[in-house]
């Protein structure tokens, strides 16, 4: 799968030839209504895939002080991406020179450096300063009778509204086994960028290092990612610590 970030996707010799469907979005956590819209850029007609996100959550950017963690880190965020088939993602990194770009500015970049053939977005789509290019705008301004624009109901699965948000709520609140059935690649707290510390039976980090979304205080089973291997743990949250119990296999990864 090919990274590239929105400068060097917008550098005026930049353009991919084969035909691309594109689709926009956060992705924060891969969640099954993520995949749904994803699976609709495979067509007969596109070789490439090709999904614009954020390196950062504009949310975070937008309420810092409010803002309760992302679902997965970046690197969770292109690997799940690659495994869902993606061939492209664009890294936009974004910022206030970014937020006062116009919708039409954006879109107009997306149809200049591809060979666009489809567009996919959901229905809550927006873009562009004070949002002024809505899923309604494609339609109607800037696809309209040509095909290739589609736009995405949210999708309901077991009767649950599946959202980041959503996911997050669930995660925050202790529901990780009905977070984990609504996300297609599982989630797992990636320790591979806080410092770990230990004591003669723990391993611990704080809190405030680790960017992800984590559960009020209390005892849970969850998922660590550390080095390239992913293990089960029961891991103890308080108001400032995340620790777990230490193990052999653990401890030939610090």
């Amino acid at each position: 799968m090919n990274v590239i970030n929105w400068k060097d996707f917008t550098d005026k010799d930049y353009y991919i030839s084969s035909p691309s469907a594109v689709t926009v979005g956060v992705f924060d956590g891969m969640h099954l209504g993520h995949r749904f819209l994803i699976n609709r850029l495979f067509t007969e007609k596109s070789v490439e895939k090709v999904v614009f996100t954020f390196i950062k959550n504009p949310a975070w950017y937008y309420h810092k002080e409010n803002y309760p963690g992302d679902i997965y880190t970046l690197k969770q965020k292109i690997d799940s991406l690659k495994m869902a088939g993606v061939t492209t993602v664009v890294l936009i990194d974004f910022s206030s020179d970014f937020s006062k770009l116009t919708g039409n500015y954006f879109i107009s970049c997306i149809k200049k450096h591809l060979n666009l053939v489809k567009m996919v977005s959901g229905e809550d789509f927006k873009c562009g300063n004070n949002n002024d290019t809505t899923a309604a705008d494609l339609e109607e301004n800037y696809f309209k009778g040509t095909g290739i624009y589609e736009m995405v109901k949210r999708q309901s699965f077991y009767g649950f509204s599946v959202s980041s948000t959503a996911i997050r709520d669930l995660i925050r609140k202790g529901n990780l086994d009905q977070a984990y059935e609504y996300l297609e690649f599982g989630h797992a707290v990636d320790l591979n960028i806080p410092v770990i510390f230990q004591d003669e039976n723990y391993c611990y980090i704080y809190k405030n290092a680790v960017r992800q979304v984590l559960p009020d205080a209390g005892r849970y089973n969850m998922s660590i990612l550390l080095g390239d291997k992913t293990f089960k743990a029961e891991v103890i949250i308080d108001k400032n610590i995340f620790k777990w119990l230490k193990t052999a296999e653990q401890q030939l990864l610090l």
